[in-house]
């Protein structure tokens, strides 16, 4: 006889080759309730229930996913293995064969059950569209929490490489709606997008996008170019400039006529082009007598276009 102490009522517990969800009450032949504790704390209340389990009974207190809200998620937390995409691996998280998960998900979770088909149906259908005998191999392309200058950059809108399948990558349908299902798509290789979780963390959190591909399939991929690079094509403006505005077209334009205006014969070269951001913004700033002549950007970045108006 084994026991445990669980709380709420979000686990189940397996038999054999079956699944039994908890319902707080006695199992015959499975469980015995015997004492619960109430906790009362808001909206984080919960029952925590003292259980003697039958022989051989082993129990999985599962729960939602914390980012995604998935059941998958949380059956990946509760037994530590990688989120399950496909039946195979939700019945080996389980530990129980591919009919009695199906059996399992179907009752108790049926959304659960349905995501999986779904996987499979697109699984299926790759395998099928590409035309070869080489099976699906599904891996996870994570990313995030970028730094400052590299979101500035782009960092979300850019594609991410698949590394297994260089140099497939997946990318977002319409960049401005994000990494979410149904807006990211695979190129480079037949692929299909099987499911995207979202962490928290800095500066937009953590990306694990799962995607089923077909070995064997790779082609080239397409150009690619953020939105500010196709504004900076399009202009007539410096391009090096954009990226030391962040895409700002008007500082770009305002800063531009300040470069032209400044007195030549006054620019000293070497300070230009040998010392240190510090003597370069003090230079610039007396030379044209306006404090606030870079407009917020830094003068290591600037200043090559200074050189190139005034030096050639």
């Amino acid at each position: 006889m084994g026991s445990a102490i669980v709380r709420g009522g979000r686990f189940f517990f397996v038999k054999g080759d079956e699944v039994i969800p908890f319902k707080e009450k006695d199992i015959t032949g499975v469980v015995v309730v015997k004492g619960t504790d109430y906790t009362q704390n808001g909206k984080w209340s919960h029952t925590t229930y003292r259980l003697q389990l039958a022989d051989d009974i082993r129990h999985i207190a599962g729960h939602n996913g914390w980012e995604t809200c998935r059941f998958a998620e949380g059956l990946g937390t509760a037994v530590r293995c990688k989120t399950p995409d496909t039946w195979v691996e939700t019945a080996k998280a389980l530990g129980v064969s591919v009919p009695s998960a199906m059996q399992f998900l179907r009752s108790w979770r049926p959304k659960a059950a349905e995501k999986l088909d779904e996987v499979e149906q697109a699984l299926a259908k790759l395998e099928e569209a590409s035309g070869q005998e080489t099976d699906s191999v599904i891996v996870t392309v994570s990313f995030g929490s970028p730094t400052s200058r590299d979101e500035a950059d782009g960092f979300w809108e850019r594609p991410k490489r698949i590394r297994e399948f260089p140099p497939a990558e997946i990318r977002l349908i319409d960049p401005e709606a994000g990494w979410k299902e149904g807006n990211v798509t695979v190129v480079g290789i037949s692929g299909t997008v099987l499911t995207v979780k979202q962490g928290d963390g800095m500066h937009g959190g953590y990306y694990a996008v799962s995607v089923g591909v077909i070995p064997g399939t790779e082609s080239e991929i397409p150009p690619f170019q953020t939105a500010r690079e196709k504004a900076a094509d399009e202009s007539d403006l410096p391009k090096d400039l954009f990226h030391a505005f962040d895409g700002d077209m008007e500082r770009v334009r305002e800063f531009v006529a300040k470069v032209a205006a400044l007195p030549a014969a006054l620019l000293d070269y070497h300070t230009l082009k040998e010392c240190g951001r510090a003597k370069v913004k003090a230079h610039l700033e007396s030379v044209s007598g306006d404090s606030g002549f870079f407009l917020g950007s830094d003068p290591n970045q600037v200043v090559t276009y200074v050189v190139s108006q005034h030096f050639g």
